[in-house]
């Protein structure tokens, strides 16, 4: 136990505190970001030279970035400092592990929740919380169901259980010292614009930014990044994209109307033996039909339409896409953001689209995250654009 203590504690010293970090005229945020089973790392992003990474620990105050050219950077003392307030909420679900993120001071500032994708990320989120502490505002993050203090699976967490969590942790904030309840946004990446929405129907929230984020089904937006991976370096043929994306719309079908097993059945059976069926996504130890409780799990994570949420947000809302995003049709989202929003008296929205972006808004060559150009670099005006958004509406303290 000593021996694992002093590991731990040894760790620990290796990592810099979470921060802004002014390195001559420019600024380096840091921040530990962990997605199980992963350990930890240190993910920063350089203002100077626009870079995203993960940092390495050389001696002292001294890291290195882990791809080339090598930058580094002496790492001594954040201003601000972020602190860290980590709490527990305990519902009918279990528990949800959260933190709020803050500097310290006298008064209350706006705050931001940070809405995460499909996946099984905690709430250390890195550089994201003090880019945002930086420039005047209170982040929450938590971790997902399933990991960390977390209880639950969040691989079949629907839109809406999410959203019930995330207003509980922001009826637990609003109260925080730090924390002005009239000024509360969210921010939400990908699969988590389905979430946000949501909540700014069942919470006053003063903001949403929606980072590639889809404005259509669930369904559809499953069918875009199947077919786009199906079709990525050539490796099927048109008539082999073809049969799959078929089978695909027939199990999807199946599972919206839980009807026409039968023929699903047929249709699983044939796609077994198909180079693609890997690609499909079907959950582990999956029969057709499925049992009841996998198939009512599977309808709450994967039938879900917005439209009807959508058209009552007036929330101001920013939503920032990449050209070349090939998890989610940025171009078909934009429009039914725009068309929704209308419907529903919006009148600060605004939509920026970066070009060269990929899901991660960082500079790609065809728009696959495993083809980003190297060094990772953000494209265009990521993430400052949400600072200046945010300034403009009051929400930034900088």
């Amino acid at each position: 136990m000593l021996a694992e203590a002093a590991l731990a504690l040894a760790a620990a010293a290796r990592t810099p505190a979470t921060g802004a970090y002014r390195i001559g005229r420019d600024i380096v945020y840091v921040g530990v970001d962990a997605e199980p089973p992963d350990r930890p790392s240190i993910e920063f992003y350089d203002t100077a030279t626009r870079r995203l990474g993960t940092l390495d620990h050389l001696v002292g105050d001294e890291y290195k970035t882990d791809d080339s050219p090598r930058m580094t950077f002496v790492l001594s003392s954040p201003r601000p400092a972020v602190l860290e307030k980590p709490f527990v909420i305990t519902d009918g679900n279990g528990h949800l592990g959260a933190s709020l993120w803050y500097a310290r001071g006298a008064r209350r500032y706006p705050t931001v929740v940070l809405i995460q994708g499909a996946d099984d990320s905690t709430r250390r989120m890195g550089f994201l919380i003090p880019f945002f502490v930086a420039h005047g505002l209170n982040v929450v993050t938590y971790d997902q169901r399933g990991t960390g203090d977390s209880t639950g699976s969040w691989r079949f967490a629907s839109p809406q259980s999410k959203a019930i969590d995330t207003v509980a942790l922001l009826q637990h904030v609003q109260s925080d010292p730090a924390v002005d309840r009239h000024r509360i946004g969210a921010w939400a990446a990908s699969n988590g614009g389905w979430v946000a929405p949501i909540i700014a129907t069942r919470f006053p929230l003063a903001f949403m930014i929606l980072k590639s984020a889809p404005s259509g089904t669930i369904a559809d937006n499953v069918l875009y990044e199947i077919e786009q991976v199906l079709r990525e370096g050539s490796r099927f043929s048109p008539q082999q994209v073809s049969d799959a994306m078929a089978f695909e719309r027939r199990m999807f079908d199946a599972l919206q109307t839980d009807s026409n097993w039968g023929a699903a059945a047929q249709a699983f059976k044939a796609a077994q033996t198909q180079p693609w069926f890997s690609q499909m996504r079907m959950p582990p130890g999956m029969t057709v039909p499925p049992s009841a409780p996998m198939l009512a799990a599977m309808q709450a994570a994967l039938i879900y339409d917005p439209t009807p949420i959508l058209q009552q947000v007036r929330t101001p809302t920013l939503a920032i896409f990449g050209a070349r995003d090939r998890n989610v049709d940025a171009a078909a989202s934009a429009v039914g953001f725009r068309r929704a929003f209308a419907r529903a008296g919006m009148t600060d929205l605004t939509i920026v689209t970066i070009p060269e972006a990929d899901h991660l808004l960082v500079r790609s060559a065809t728009g696959y995250e495993d083809d980003a150009l190297l060094p990772v670099r953000f494209a265009g005006a990521y993430p400052e654009v949400m600072i200046g958004w945010l300034t403009a509406r009051g929400f930034c303290c900088c």
